[in-house]
């Protein structure tokens, strides 16, 4: 007879081919220091920006995590801000950022270390001096096939040692509505994730939100747009929400109680951490920045600390 793993439904080939399984099957005795290892790496990765966050969330490797929101309220930003800290303590960092030019996302990063709105030329020549050999951008921005974004984040792990990598956003992907084909694409990122052991960030959209409370409403890992599949092999999911009446108020100089945050970070899944839940962060008031408490204040970095120590070493 002749025999075809393809056949799954046939159940005498499969108990045929069933002698390939048993070299996949664990004894508990084996297990123990697998397990211990699996606790005890649970905080390893890269730690949030906020103090806040410590301890309930990292971006860890060999994770691909899916971060969202509706347009506009700042999930770009608060990946810019998390890839920089991420730099700042020597990751090196990948942003696959398809609808911003590499010169203003760097310009952005640059504005994000200094915490001011805009910095000088020469700052900008001792940032990109700080940031070499931490910061990589892909330099495209346009749609890209499920192909070139597979290739372009193996090329900023494989050739530039990356362990993080930005994807933004996937409805730059053309994937053409089709279900099936984002199924596979997300697959493969998980896949490169694991097999590479890099953290892997996707960034995209929530539906437009129904009724009443229209964008007042916090979404859901269930409010993605497309399959939920996103959500079910992505190891994680972030989900940014901004106040934006609050914000719009305080823009026009009106009063505004302050008690409350700007903006919601919410950890809606979270596969190898127990903690899932919501945390609360201001807004800085000379750059997008995400600050802990209601005093919006934000360390900027001191690079140039950094460059002369680095030069005397």
């Amino acid at each position: 007879m002749l025999v075809t793993r393809d056949d799954f439904r046939n159940l005498k080939v499969q108990e045929e081919l069933s002698y390939n399984s048993v070299d996949n099957v664990a004894y508990p005795r084996e297990l123990v220091d697998r397990a211990m290892k699996r606790r005890e790496s649970v905080d390893d990765g890269i730690k949030p920006p906020w103090a806040k966050l410590e301890g309930g969330f990292a971006l860890r490797p060999g994770e691909l995590v899916l971060a969202g929101g509706y347009s506009g309220h700042g999930k770009s930003a608060v990946m810019s801000q998390w890839g920089l800290h991420a730099a700042a303590h020597g990751h090196r960092v990948g942003f696959i950022s398809l609808e911003l030019p590499a010169e203003w996302l760097f310009d952005q990063l640059a504005s994000f270390s200094a915490v001011v709105p805009e910095t000088p030329e020469p700052y900008l020549k001792e940032f990109a001096q700080w940031m070499d050999e931490r910061l990589y951008i892909y330099d495209k921005v346009d749609v890209m096939t499920p192909e070139e974004a597979l290739q372009a984040v193996i090329g900023l792990v494989k050739f530039f040692g990356c362990q993080l990598v930005v994807l933004d956003c996937l409805f730059m992907v053309s994937l053409a509505d089709d279900l099936e084909q984002e199924r596979a694409f997300s697959q493969k990122l998980a896949a490169i994730a694991k097999g590479m052991g890099v953290c892997l960030v996707l960034v995209h959209h929530m539906r437009k939100p129904a009724g009443k409370e229209g964008e007042k409403h916090i979404p859901t890992k269930h409010d993605f747009i497309g399959s939920s599949h996103l959500v079910n092999v992505s190891s994680s999911v972030l989900i940014v929400h901004e106040d934006k009446e609050k914000t719009k108020k305080r823009n026009q100089g009106e009063e505004v109680d302050d008690d409350f945050p700007d903006i919601n970070l919410v950890v809606a899944k979270q596969r190898y951490h127990r903690y899932e839940g919501r945390t609360g962060y201001w807004l800085h008031d000379k750059v997008r920045l995400l600050c802990n408490s209601k005093r919006r204040e934000y360390k900027p970095i001191e690079i140039r600390q950094q460059l002369r120590e680095k030069a005397n070493a």
